[in-house]
Protein backbone atom coordinates (compact mmCIF):
# COMPACT_ATOMS: atom_id res chain seq x y z
CA UNK A 1 0.00 0.00 0.00
CA UNK A 2 1.21 3.49 -0.72
CA UNK A 3 1.72 6.31 1.64
CA UNK A 4 0.95 9.48 1.05
CA UNK A 5 1.31 12.99 3.63
CA UNK A 6 -1.28 15.42 4.04
CA UNK A 7 -1.23 18.60 5.62
CA UNK A 8 -5.01 20.07 5.93
CA UNK A 9 -5.03 24.09 7.32
CA UNK A 10 -8.20 23.47 9.29
CA UNK A 11 -9.59 23.00 12.89
CA UNK A 12 -11.42 20.04 13.42
CA UNK A 13 -13.83 18.85 16.31
CA UNK A 14 -14.64 15.59 16.08
CA UNK A 15 -11.95 12.58 15.81
CA UNK A 16 -12.96 9.33 15.39
CA UNK A 17 -10.26 6.03 14.80
CA UNK A 18 -11.40 3.09 12.18
CA UNK A 19 -9.11 0.54 11.72
CA UNK A 20 -5.67 2.37 11.96
CA UNK A 21 -7.02 5.82 10.43
CA UNK A 22 -9.36 8.95 12.16
CA UNK A 23 -12.28 10.31 11.16
CA UNK A 24 -12.36 14.16 11.39
CA UNK A 25 -15.09 16.45 10.75
CA UNK A 26 -14.12 20.33 10.04
CA UNK A 27 -15.57 23.08 12.54
CA UNK A 28 -17.24 24.91 9.88
CA UNK A 29 -19.65 21.77 9.15
CA UNK A 30 -22.58 23.17 11.04
CA UNK A 31 -23.47 19.68 12.91
CA UNK A 32 -25.46 21.69 15.59
CA UNK A 33 -28.76 21.44 13.15
CA UNK A 34 -30.30 17.72 13.55
CA UNK A 35 -30.57 16.25 10.12
CA UNK A 36 -27.01 17.55 8.98
CA UNK A 37 -25.50 15.73 12.31
CA UNK A 38 -27.19 12.96 11.03
CA UNK A 39 -26.18 12.78 8.03
CA UNK A 40 -22.40 13.35 8.99
CA UNK A 41 -23.05 10.35 11.32
CA UNK A 42 -23.94 8.44 9.01
CA UNK A 43 -21.00 8.44 6.49
CA UNK A 44 -19.15 8.27 9.98
CA UNK A 45 -20.86 5.07 10.76
CA UNK A 46 -20.43 4.09 7.22
CA UNK A 47 -16.83 4.27 7.16
CA UNK A 48 -16.53 2.38 10.30
CA UNK A 49 -18.72 -0.05 9.00
CA UNK A 50 -16.32 -2.46 7.16
CA UNK A 51 -16.99 -0.56 3.61
CA UNK A 52 -14.33 -2.84 1.42
CA UNK A 53 -16.39 -5.49 2.37
CA UNK A 54 -19.37 -6.89 0.30
CA UNK A 55 -22.46 -7.54 2.92
CA UNK A 56 -25.80 -5.45 3.66
CA UNK A 57 -24.69 -2.90 4.68
CA UNK A 58 -27.46 -0.65 6.70
CA UNK A 59 -26.29 2.40 5.99
CA UNK A 60 -26.44 2.26 2.25
CA UNK A 61 -29.52 2.82 0.09
CA UNK A 62 -31.64 -0.56 -1.20
CA UNK A 63 -32.17 0.15 -4.47
CA UNK A 64 -28.36 0.34 -5.34
CA UNK A 65 -27.82 -2.66 -3.42
CA UNK A 66 -30.51 -4.60 -4.81
CA UNK A 67 -29.27 -3.36 -8.88
CA UNK A 68 -25.61 -3.64 -7.78
CA UNK A 69 -23.46 -6.87 -6.05
CA UNK A 70 -20.61 -4.13 -5.42
CA UNK A 71 -22.93 -1.13 -4.62
CA UNK A 72 -20.61 1.76 -3.60
CA UNK A 73 -18.64 2.61 -6.79
CA UNK A 74 -15.71 4.44 -5.36
CA UNK A 75 -14.84 1.76 -2.80
CA UNK A 76 -12.49 -0.22 -5.76
CA UNK A 77 -11.19 2.92 -7.18
CA UNK A 78 -7.50 2.07 -5.38
CA UNK A 79 -6.22 -1.17 -4.14
CA UNK A 80 -6.86 -2.92 -2.01
CA UNK A 81 -10.10 -0.45 -1.76
CA UNK A 82 -10.38 3.59 -1.42
CA UNK A 83 -11.03 2.03 2.63
CA UNK A 84 -8.03 0.87 3.24
CA UNK A 85 -7.02 3.39 5.89
CA UNK A 86 -6.19 6.45 5.35
CA UNK A 87 -7.29 9.53 7.48
CA UNK A 88 -10.63 10.44 6.44
CA UNK A 89 -11.54 14.24 6.85
CA UNK A 90 -15.49 15.68 6.01
CA UNK A 91 -14.40 18.76 4.78
CA UNK A 92 -18.28 20.44 3.76
CA UNK A 93 -21.51 19.38 3.78
CA UNK A 94 -24.24 20.87 1.21
CA UNK A 95 -28.10 20.68 1.10
CA UNK A 96 -30.64 21.10 -1.80
CA UNK A 97 -34.00 19.82 -1.66
CA UNK A 98 -33.54 17.29 0.83
CA UNK A 99 -30.14 15.71 -0.96
CA UNK A 100 -27.35 16.15 1.59
CA UNK A 101 -24.03 16.20 -0.64
CA UNK A 102 -20.49 14.97 2.23
CA UNK A 103 -17.37 16.16 0.28
CA UNK A 104 -14.30 14.34 2.22
CA UNK A 105 -10.58 14.46 1.97
CA UNK A 106 -8.74 11.14 1.76
CA UNK A 107 -4.81 11.87 2.54
CA UNK A 108 -1.94 10.73 5.26
CA UNK A 109 -1.75 13.48 8.25
CA UNK A 110 1.11 11.88 10.12
CA UNK A 111 3.99 14.20 8.61
CA UNK A 112 2.62 17.91 9.55
CA UNK A 113 5.13 20.46 8.09
CA UNK A 114 5.36 18.98 4.49
CA UNK A 115 3.31 20.11 1.44
CA UNK A 116 -0.09 18.74 1.24
CA UNK A 117 -0.23 15.26 -0.51
CA UNK A 118 -3.74 14.33 -1.01
CA UNK A 119 -5.04 10.69 -2.04
CA UNK A 120 -8.39 11.74 -2.94
CA UNK A 121 -11.26 14.64 -2.61
CA UNK A 122 -14.97 12.31 -2.73
CA UNK A 123 -18.32 13.41 -2.61
CA UNK A 124 -20.95 11.26 -1.63
CA UNK A 125 -24.70 11.70 -1.17
CA UNK A 126 -27.21 11.07 1.66
CA UNK A 127 -31.58 11.54 1.48
CA UNK A 128 -33.93 10.29 3.21
CA UNK A 129 -35.37 6.44 2.25
CA UNK A 130 -38.58 5.28 4.37
CA UNK A 131 -37.52 8.21 7.02
CA UNK A 132 -34.12 7.31 6.97
CA UNK A 133 -30.88 8.87 5.50
CA UNK A 134 -28.87 6.36 3.57
CA UNK A 135 -26.40 6.77 1.40
CA UNK A 136 -26.32 7.40 -2.23
CA UNK A 137 -23.78 7.36 -5.21
CA UNK A 138 -22.96 9.96 -6.66
CA UNK A 139 -22.34 8.90 -10.19
CA UNK A 140 -26.08 8.31 -10.76
CA UNK A 141 -27.67 12.05 -9.27
CA UNK A 142 -24.54 13.76 -11.43
CA UNK A 143 -25.54 12.38 -14.53
CA UNK A 144 -29.21 12.76 -14.40
CA UNK A 145 -28.08 16.88 -14.22
CA UNK A 146 -25.34 16.87 -16.30
CA UNK A 147 -24.84 14.28 -18.99
CA UNK A 148 -26.15 13.08 -21.81
CA UNK A 149 -27.51 9.16 -22.27
CA UNK A 150 -27.69 7.07 -25.56
CA UNK A 151 -28.07 3.14 -25.75
CA UNK A 152 -26.58 1.26 -28.93
CA UNK A 153 -27.05 -1.98 -28.62
CA UNK A 154 -25.26 -3.53 -25.22
CA UNK A 155 -24.26 -0.44 -24.63
CA UNK A 156 -25.57 2.34 -22.26
CA UNK A 157 -23.53 5.89 -23.51
CA UNK A 158 -23.06 8.54 -20.66
CA UNK A 159 -21.47 11.41 -22.33
CA UNK A 160 -21.03 15.68 -21.62
CA UNK A 161 -23.78 17.73 -23.03
CA UNK A 162 -20.89 19.64 -25.31
CA UNK A 163 -20.15 15.78 -27.49
CA UNK A 164 -21.70 15.09 -30.82
CA UNK A 165 -22.08 11.58 -30.56
CA UNK A 166 -20.35 9.49 -33.24
CA UNK A 167 -23.14 6.72 -34.36
CA UNK A 168 -20.69 4.90 -36.40
CA UNK A 169 -18.24 4.42 -33.49
CA UNK A 170 -20.97 3.65 -31.14
CA UNK A 171 -22.02 0.84 -33.46
CA UNK A 172 -18.32 -0.41 -34.16
CA UNK A 173 -17.80 -1.33 -30.03
CA UNK A 174 -20.99 -3.36 -30.02
CA UNK A 175 -20.51 -5.25 -32.78
CA UNK A 176 -16.83 -5.90 -31.25
CA UNK A 177 -18.79 -6.67 -28.09
CA UNK A 178 -20.71 -9.39 -29.74
CA UNK A 179 -17.61 -10.77 -31.46
CA UNK A 180 -15.59 -10.90 -28.42
CA UNK A 181 -18.22 -13.06 -26.37
CA UNK A 182 -18.72 -15.49 -29.12
CA UNK A 183 -15.17 -16.11 -29.66
CA UNK A 184 -14.58 -17.03 -26.03
CA UNK A 185 -18.13 -18.34 -25.51
CA UNK A 186 -19.15 -15.83 -22.34
CA UNK A 187 -21.85 -14.28 -21.85
CA UNK A 188 -23.38 -10.84 -23.10
CA UNK A 189 -24.66 -8.08 -20.69
CA UNK A 190 -25.38 -4.40 -20.82
CA UNK A 191 -22.69 -2.01 -19.65
CA UNK A 192 -22.55 1.39 -18.92
CA UNK A 193 -19.72 3.35 -20.75
CA UNK A 194 -18.84 7.04 -19.89
CA UNK A 195 -16.55 9.05 -22.09
CA UNK A 196 -15.61 13.17 -21.91
CA UNK A 197 -12.88 14.85 -23.72
CA UNK A 198 -10.37 14.75 -20.59
CA UNK A 199 -10.82 11.95 -17.85
CA UNK A 200 -11.21 14.88 -14.67
CA UNK A 201 -14.74 15.01 -16.10
CA UNK A 202 -15.44 11.59 -15.92
CA UNK A 203 -13.89 11.46 -12.35
CA UNK A 204 -16.01 14.72 -11.27
CA UNK A 205 -19.19 13.01 -13.02
CA UNK A 206 -17.96 9.76 -10.42
CA UNK A 207 -17.60 11.93 -7.07
CA UNK A 208 -13.94 12.58 -7.18
CA UNK A 209 -12.82 15.99 -6.91
CA UNK A 210 -9.35 15.05 -6.96
CA UNK A 211 -7.28 11.65 -7.79
CA UNK A 212 -3.49 11.41 -7.50
CA UNK A 213 -3.39 9.00 -10.05
CA UNK A 214 -5.11 11.67 -12.76
CA UNK A 215 -2.18 14.13 -11.64
CA UNK A 216 0.58 14.85 -14.51
CA UNK A 217 0.01 14.65 -18.57
CA UNK A 218 -3.30 14.94 -19.38
CA UNK A 219 -3.68 11.69 -21.81
CA UNK A 220 -6.02 9.39 -23.17
CA UNK A 221 -7.15 6.78 -20.08
CA UNK A 222 -9.62 4.75 -19.84
CA UNK A 223 -10.83 1.94 -16.50
CA UNK A 224 -13.01 -0.84 -16.03
CA UNK A 225 -14.95 -1.65 -12.75
CA UNK A 226 -16.91 -4.13 -13.27
CA UNK A 227 -20.12 -3.57 -15.84
CA UNK A 228 -18.90 0.17 -15.94
CA UNK A 229 -16.35 1.85 -18.19
CA UNK A 230 -14.44 5.11 -17.28
CA UNK A 231 -12.92 7.00 -20.65
CA UNK A 232 -10.98 10.07 -21.04
CA UNK A 233 -10.12 11.25 -24.48
CA UNK A 234 -11.22 8.27 -26.19
CA UNK A 235 -14.69 8.42 -27.61
CA UNK A 236 -17.11 6.30 -28.13
CA UNK A 237 -14.25 3.44 -29.12
CA UNK A 238 -11.89 1.89 -26.66
CA UNK A 239 -12.52 -1.61 -26.76
CA UNK A 240 -9.79 -2.57 -24.32
CA UNK A 241 -11.60 -1.68 -21.41
CA UNK A 242 -14.38 -4.05 -22.41
CA UNK A 243 -12.29 -7.02 -23.04
CA UNK A 244 -11.51 -7.18 -19.35
CA UNK A 245 -15.13 -6.55 -18.25
CA UNK A 246 -16.55 -9.14 -20.58
CA UNK A 247 -13.30 -11.53 -20.06
CA UNK A 248 -11.52 -11.39 -16.61
CA UNK A 249 -14.67 -12.85 -14.96
CA UNK A 250 -14.21 -16.07 -16.76
CA UNK A 251 -10.63 -16.60 -16.41
CA UNK A 252 -9.61 -15.65 -12.65
CA UNK A 253 -6.46 -18.16 -13.09
CA UNK A 254 -4.63 -15.70 -15.19
CA UNK A 255 -1.73 -13.78 -15.14
CA UNK A 256 -2.27 -10.19 -14.77
CA UNK A 257 -0.23 -9.75 -18.14
CA UNK A 258 -1.89 -11.79 -20.18
CA UNK A 259 -5.09 -10.46 -18.78
CA UNK A 260 -3.55 -6.61 -20.07
CA UNK A 261 -2.08 -7.70 -23.21
CA UNK A 262 -5.41 -9.90 -24.02
CA UNK A 263 -6.89 -6.20 -23.58
CA UNK A 264 -4.26 -4.61 -26.03
CA UNK A 265 -4.08 -6.97 -28.96
CA UNK A 266 -7.70 -6.87 -29.16
CA UNK A 267 -8.60 -3.24 -28.01
CA UNK A 268 -5.49 -1.33 -28.27
CA UNK A 269 -4.16 1.10 -24.93
CA UNK A 270 -4.80 4.77 -24.62
CA UNK A 271 -6.64 4.93 -27.86
CA UNK A 272 -3.89 3.39 -30.70
CA UNK A 273 -3.29 -0.31 -31.57
CA UNK A 274 -1.31 -2.64 -30.47
CA UNK A 275 1.04 -2.06 -33.65
CA UNK A 276 1.79 1.62 -32.26
CA UNK A 277 2.96 0.20 -29.26
CA UNK A 278 4.82 -2.22 -30.58
CA UNK A 279 6.92 0.07 -33.32
CA UNK A 280 7.67 2.41 -29.82
CA UNK A 281 9.03 -0.29 -27.69
CA UNK A 282 11.15 -1.23 -30.54
CA UNK A 283 12.32 2.32 -31.14
CA UNK A 284 13.18 2.85 -27.47
CA UNK A 285 14.67 -1.34 -27.04
CA UNK A 286 17.09 -0.37 -30.43
CA UNK A 287 18.14 2.88 -28.18
CA UNK A 288 18.91 0.93 -24.66
CA UNK A 289 20.67 -2.28 -25.34
CA UNK A 290 20.95 -2.72 -21.39
CA UNK A 291 17.33 -3.14 -21.08
CA UNK A 292 17.40 -7.26 -20.37
CA UNK A 293 13.73 -8.60 -21.54
CA UNK A 294 14.68 -12.23 -19.61
CA UNK A 295 13.14 -10.37 -16.61
CA UNK A 296 10.50 -8.57 -18.28
CA UNK A 297 8.26 -9.05 -15.54
CA UNK A 298 10.41 -7.00 -13.32
CA UNK A 299 10.05 -3.76 -15.67
CA UNK A 300 7.82 -1.19 -16.08
CA UNK A 301 6.83 1.66 -17.70
CA UNK A 302 8.49 2.85 -20.91
CA UNK A 303 6.95 6.07 -20.96
CA UNK A 304 3.52 7.50 -20.39
CA UNK A 305 2.12 5.93 -23.07
CA UNK A 306 3.70 2.21 -23.24
CA UNK A 307 4.03 0.31 -20.68
CA UNK A 308 5.94 -3.17 -21.20
CA UNK A 309 2.81 -4.90 -19.40
CA UNK A 310 1.05 -4.06 -22.71
CA UNK A 311 3.07 -3.95 -24.69
CA UNK A 312 4.89 -7.15 -24.59
CA UNK A 313 1.63 -8.53 -23.23
CA UNK A 314 -0.25 -7.86 -26.55
CA UNK A 315 2.77 -9.03 -28.78
CA UNK A 316 2.99 -12.22 -26.63
CA UNK A 317 -0.86 -13.09 -26.81
CA UNK A 318 -1.29 -11.92 -30.42
CA UNK A 319 1.95 -14.62 -30.54
CA UNK A 320 -0.44 -17.21 -28.89
CA UNK A 321 -3.56 -16.47 -31.09
CA UNK A 322 -1.65 -16.71 -34.53
CA UNK A 323 -0.23 -20.01 -33.63
CA UNK A 324 -3.44 -21.60 -32.32
CA UNK A 325 -6.45 -19.70 -32.88
CA UNK A 326 -8.80 -18.58 -30.28
CA UNK A 327 -8.82 -22.21 -28.54
CA UNK A 328 -4.75 -22.00 -27.90
CA UNK A 329 -5.12 -18.26 -26.47
CA UNK A 330 -8.32 -19.18 -24.22
CA UNK A 331 -6.08 -22.00 -23.07
CA UNK A 332 -2.91 -19.66 -22.18
CA UNK A 333 -5.86 -17.70 -20.00
CA UNK A 334 -5.72 -20.36 -18.13
CA UNK A 335 -2.21 -20.73 -17.02
CA UNK A 336 -1.71 -19.22 -13.50
CA UNK A 337 -1.63 -16.70 -11.77
CA UNK A 338 1.82 -16.22 -10.66
CA UNK A 339 5.24 -14.87 -12.28
CA UNK A 340 6.79 -18.03 -12.68
CA UNK A 341 3.64 -19.81 -14.32
CA UNK A 342 3.68 -16.70 -17.04
CA UNK A 343 7.40 -17.57 -18.07
CA UNK A 344 6.45 -21.26 -18.25
CA UNK A 345 3.46 -20.66 -20.28
CA UNK A 346 5.23 -18.81 -22.51
CA UNK A 347 7.31 -21.56 -23.04
CA UNK A 348 5.38 -24.40 -23.48
CA UNK A 349 2.77 -22.12 -25.56
CA UNK A 350 5.70 -20.34 -28.05
CA UNK A 351 8.62 -22.67 -27.17
CA UNK A 352 10.52 -19.53 -25.31
CA UNK A 353 12.62 -20.33 -22.55
CA UNK A 354 12.63 -17.03 -19.95
CA UNK A 355 16.38 -17.19 -20.65
CA UNK A 356 15.67 -16.57 -24.12
CA UNK A 357 13.31 -14.00 -24.41
CA UNK A 358 15.53 -11.06 -24.41
CA UNK A 359 16.71 -12.32 -27.64
CA UNK A 360 13.57 -13.46 -28.65
CA UNK A 361 11.27 -10.33 -28.28
CA UNK A 362 13.96 -7.73 -29.59
CA UNK A 363 13.87 -9.72 -32.68
CA UNK A 364 9.90 -10.01 -33.28
CA UNK A 365 9.30 -6.69 -32.15
CA UNK A 366 11.93 -5.37 -35.05
CA UNK A 367 9.89 -8.08 -37.11
CA UNK A 368 6.42 -6.88 -36.54
CA UNK A 369 7.61 -3.27 -36.92
CA UNK A 370 8.15 -3.80 -40.06
CA UNK A 371 5.66 -5.73 -41.26
CA UNK A 372 1.79 -4.38 -40.46
CA UNK A 373 0.10 -5.99 -42.82
CA UNK A 374 0.00 -9.20 -40.29
CA UNK A 375 -1.84 -7.42 -37.73
CA UNK A 376 -4.98 -9.34 -36.58
CA UNK A 377 -8.04 -7.75 -37.70
CA UNK A 378 -10.79 -7.29 -35.15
Amino acid sequence: MYRFTILIFLFFITITAFGQSIITVDDRVDTSKVDLRKVVNLWINYLQSRPDSLYDNPYWNSKEKEEYKHFDFLEKEFQPSLYMGFPVSIVNVKVSGGLYQIKSIFGDCSSPGKSPNILCITNVFAKKEKGQYKLFNALPINRSKEWNHKKVGYIDYYFPFYHIFNLAKAQKQNAFIINLCNNFDVRIKQVEYYFADTFDEVQRLRGFDYEIATSGIIKPTGRSDFDKVYCGGLGEYYPHELVHIFINPYFPNCHNWILEGLATFLGGSRGHELVWHIKRANNFLIKHPEVNLNNVLQLNTIDEYTDYRYVIGGLICKLVYEKGGWKLLKQFLNTGKTDNDYYKAIESFLNIKQKDLNTFLRAELMKQSNDPNKYFEK
